[in-house]
């Protein structure tokens, strides 16, 4: 080494090992993950995803600011992925932190304010007489309209309580959200959704959010959420989804969350098959959402023929009519069979949809009528059995780390032996559910035994099963000479099977994706106007979707876990001065006897040279 700076050019060698090192250590990226859930670690999948994109894509993340500890968590666990994710992408995907608030100028603020206010002057409304009584009144416009333009673009509040000085506790809004901007294409994702966990409180034994879990269970998510969004904004064609028709299928306002949903990242196209002579082959999947009037085998036979052409149905069905606008004129209605005649059709492929309606303790409330005051109606929000709230089961990635879906007068179903097929049970009852058979009456008498568990023995009925494989033709051996040569001439060929394997979704409600309405607006699906909250609904549509017509691969990473190690608080309290002073005591010791030996060293190493 001294030779090295005793020569003319040794500094400048050293200088240029230094330069070519950080270089180096730039470009070559070294990084063990030794968690054994590859907790910081991207799957082939995204990395693939990532190394193709072709152009700048912007993450705007909404989590800035002071958070408690959990959320701070769910901030750092976002960063980490996001950072990773950019050093794959080539810096191709920007990432910035803002709060909401930068999101809109003062120039944009005030012209919303000015057009609400000339709305209401329009309206012969006294805006000045407003502020004078109102002195926040400007400012609370300000922020409903922001609140407004933020929910148009999926980014949904969260209300924090924070722990202040005293024990005192405020609220505080936040909006842990991101947006996937890519041009004009804007996709937000919400960092928070993932199946809620609950626990008990042990003071009250009432069931409380266990908040640590449920982020986890969000962090768990992130991967998927943000691949899933990167995928949809490059995407150059959007699949091109059929929703049949022609079978009294609802097509008024109970369906525009569900145009809404597919509009957004599908092409959407009615299909009468009345009209018809064959359902495309261009369409990637089909719908049959809630048909009422029964199929005619020539209609059967099309469905039959665009699966064996390689086409994937989402099957809806409500096999029984029951609906509970009956019940405000009486106590109870008879709930009878529709007359789809599809059981033939769907044994074939492996399931049979019973005549029943599943009654479950886990279930959504409904506003009804219990009592009679002054001759008026007294209202109450009580538990109604038949809006279970179905529970996602297995490790299926369309349905893992769902949050419960919500159901309508549903069917429970069976499997059946078809060769070929793979069958994954979707949705299930809780582990307190019974049923009534047809003809089944529905009666609001039975809301008094609803708290029984005597009664609610059934564990875990299927209500919902996911369908792959080559399945065979219904009329493989049923189809006339005319009929084949009919098929024939449209599809190029009748077949009996489909050449590679396809997908069916089977649900025995036809409710799921249907939303509520009002005069003045509608609902999202799965919207419970009673609890104001939605359930699951629409993110169970939105994977099998994906799943069926997307990218599976991507699907496939809402397998990923990331357990929450939490410390025993028993083991806290018991040996808390023990770790206190191994973390304060022992640094300071180690410390200290290295010094005392260094001395020492240095004693006897000078002391000899004296």
């Amino acid at each position: 080494m001294k030779k090295l700076f005793s020569t003319k050019y040794g500094w400048f060698i050293l200088l240029a090992a230094l330069v070519l090192i950080n270089v180096l250590s730039a470009s070559l990226r070294l990084r063990w993950d030794l968690t054994s859930e590859e907790r910081y670690s991207l799957s082939p999948q995204t990395k693939a995803l990532l190394k193709n994109i072709d152009t700048t894509i912007t993450v705007d993340v909404f989590l800035k600011g002071d958070f408690r500890s959990s959320f701070r968590k769910l901030r750092n666990s976002t960063n980490d992925l996001l950072n990773e994710m950019r050093e794959y992408s080539g810096s191709r995907l920007q990432i910035n932190y803002k709060s909401v608030d930068e999101m809109f100028t003062d120039e944009a603020k005030n012209f919303m304010l000015g057009e609400v206010i000339n709305e209401l002057r329009m309206n012969g409304v006294n805006v000045d007489s407003i502020k004078q009584t109102n002195p926040n009144f400007e400012n609370e416009v300000i922020q409903q309209m922001m609140s407004d333009s933020l929910k148009s673009l999926g980014i949904l509040p969260y209300t924090l309580e924070v722990q202040e000085k005293e024990e005192a506790t405020t609220q505080r809004v936040i909006y842990p959200s991101a947006l996937v901007k890519r041009g004009n294409k804007v996709i937000s994702v919400d960092l928070l959704s993932g199946k809620t966990e609950y626990s008990r409180d042990p003071l009250t034994g009432s069931l409380v959010t266990d908040e640590a879990k449920s982020i986890s269970n969000a962090e768990a998510l992130l991967e998927f959420k943000f691949a899933d969004a990167i995928e949809k904004i490059q995407r150059k064609q959007k699949p091109l989804i059929g929703y049949l028709t022609g079978n009294g299928q609802p097509m008024g306002p109970e369906t525009f969350d569900l145009v809404q949903t597919l509009d957004a990242n599908y092409l959407f196209q009615l299909v009468d098959l009345n009209k018809t002579n064959v359902i495309p082959k261009e369409f990637a999947a089909v719908m049959i959402v809630k048909p009422s009037i029964g199929f005619t085998d020539s209609t059967k036979m099309k469905i039959d023929q665009y699966i064996m052409q390689g086409g994937k149905v989402l099957w809806f069905l409500d096999m029984l009519h029951a609906e509970k606008d009956s019940l405000a004129i009486v106590a109870q209605t008879l709930a009878y069979d529709r007359g789809l005649n599809l059981d033939d059709l769907l044994f074939k492929y492996g399931v049979r949809i019973n005549r029943d309606l599943l009654q479950d303790q886990q279930c959504d409330l409904s506003k009804l009528v219990v009592g009679n005051a002054g001759g008026q109606p007294q209202l109450a929000d009580v538990p109604f059995n038949y809006y279970p709230l179905l529970n996602a089961t297995g490790n299926h990635p369309i349905t893992k780390n769902l949050e419960p879906v919500l159901s309508l007068f549903t069917n429970t179903l069976d499997t059946v032996k078809a060769e070929g097929i793979t069958k994954n049970i979707l949705l299930t009852s809780s582990e307190n559910a019974k049923f009534v058979s047809t003809p089944a009456i529905i009666s609001l008498q039975e809301l008094q035994t609803i708290q029984d568990v005597n009664l609610y023995t059934k564990k875990n009925l299927p209500v919902a099963v996911f369908l792959e494989g080559q399945f065979n033709s219904f009329y493989g051996n049923r189809a006339s000479a005319e009929m084949r040569q009919f098929f024939t001439k449209e599809y190029g060929s009748f077949k009996t099977k489909p050449d590679e394997p396809t997908q069916q979704l089977i649900i025995g409600d036809g409710d799921v994706v249907l939303n509520s309405f009002t005069k003045q607006e509608p609902f999202p699906m799965g919207y419970s106007r009673v609890q104001e909250r939605s359930f699951a609904n629409k993110t169970f549509l939105q994977n099998t979707l994906e799943y069926m017509t997307g990218n599976a691969g991507i699907v496939a990473l809402r397998n990923k876990d990331v357990p929450l190690r939490l410390l025993n608080p028993q083991k806290v309290s018991d040996q808390r001065l023990q770790w206190q002073l191994i973390n304060i005591a022992v640094p300071v010791l180690l410390v200290l006897l290295i010094g005392f030996g260094y001395m020492q060293w240095r004693k006897r190493t000078y002391s000899k040279k004296a």
